[in-house]
């Protein structure tokens, strides 16, 4: 990358793939072999686990929207 003029600093890099290290959990890391923690990719999990999750938290959220309604009209 070029530098436009000498006294303007380089834009910061961000690693949007950084991973974290957590140093307590490093020894067990190392020996599980899994690596450090990697963030769920909820697209690769198959379908019925899926739309059992939307279900789940869709009717989480229409029973609390109804308790409150509830809770108003009393």
């Amino acid at each position: 990358m070029k530098k436009t003029h000498e006294t303007k600093p380089e834009p910061a890099r961000t690693d949007s793939e950084a991973e974290y290290v957590n140093p307590l959990m490093l020894d067990m890391q190392k020996i599980e072999g899994g690596g450090t923690p990697k963030k769920a990719d909820l697209d690769s999990m198959p379908s019925p686990i899926r739309y059992f999750g939307y279900f789940f938290f869709a009717s989480a959220t229409i029973m609390l929207i109804v308790g409150l309604w509830m809770q108003f009209m009393k």
